[in-house]
């Protein structure tokens, strides 16, 4: 039997039939001011106040004081979950600013290959002190952790292998963790079309949040390995105390 973890998010648990499969990553799309941020703030907050879990947030990004304040808006303060050890912010906004070229030493470098070099080895394999981030969230006993986004970073690899193997490369340094994780990446959207996203194939589960030309915004669980889900796109919205999905109303009229 499948073990689930909560997501605290009102509508999503009955869609996924009680929460995420504990231990998997899942994938969070959608394009600017749909919510992916709101959505994992939500999550962490969730199960650090109500389930007492030790979660960490990496900030591809935003810096560390931007996020506090712009949760405290949501009434979620994560400050003083860091004070009481439920939560811990890693600032690796620094990454998606490296030029696009470099010099090292003699040498010019591509952006993108700094970026993955510096993403991999400066933030998950030389983090705090020599630690790979694995350990180090290990140590922390994080249960749940959110990387927030990877967009910046994929734009660099415009060859699809290129980009496979970036993704690879964080799944692989997250995946010894044993925490539930959450991934956020933007949507690449024409309308209300889209292409289909490498890292959706790579992660265990995927969702999609939508703002439609009429305004409306949507949740839909693209997949989700491992446990039956309610597949069907589902309206939400983005509240005074964050996102509430409406899993018994349907998008469309019959």
């Amino acid at each position: 039997m499948v073990t689930k973890v909560e997501t605290g998010i009102s509508g999503l648990d009955m869609m996924l039939r009680g929460g995420f499969p504990e231990g998997r990553m899942v994938l969070l799309m959608g394009g600017p001011g749909t919510g992916k941020t709101v959505f994992c703030s939500q999550f962490l907050h969730y199960g650090a106040t109500k389930k007492g879990m030790k979660t960490v947030y990496i900030s591809l990004d935003e810096t560390k004081s931007d996020f506090l304040q712009e949760m405290l808006t949501f009434g979620w303060n994560f400050k003083e979950l860091e004070q009481d050890n439920r939560f811990t912010f890693i600032d690796a906004s620094y990454v998606r600013r490296i030029p696009e070229e470099a010099r090292v030493g003699k040498l010019r470098v591509g952006g993108k290959d700094l970026a993955r070099e510096r993403l991999i080895d400066s933030i998950f394999k030389t983090f705090e002190g020599g630690r790979a981030i694995d350990r180090f969230i290990g140590d922390l006993g994080a249960q749940l952790v959110v990387l927030d986004s990877i967009s910046g970073l994929l734009f660099r690899f415009p060859e699809a292998w290129e980009k496979r193997q970036a993704i690879l490369d964080i799944l692989e340094a997250l995946k010894n963790i044993g925490a539930t994780c959450l991934i956020t990446s933007e949507a690449i959207s024409i309308g209300e079309e889209r292409q289909v996203q490498p890292e959706e194939y790579l992660c265990h589960g995927a969702i999609l949040l939508q703002t439609l030309r009429t305004g409306n915004r949507v949740a839909s669980i693209l997949k989700m390995r491992g446990t039956e889900v309610d597949s069907a796109p589902r309206p939400y919205l983005i509240g005074q105390t964050g996102i509430e999905i409406y899993a018994e109303q349907s998008v469309y009229k019959t």
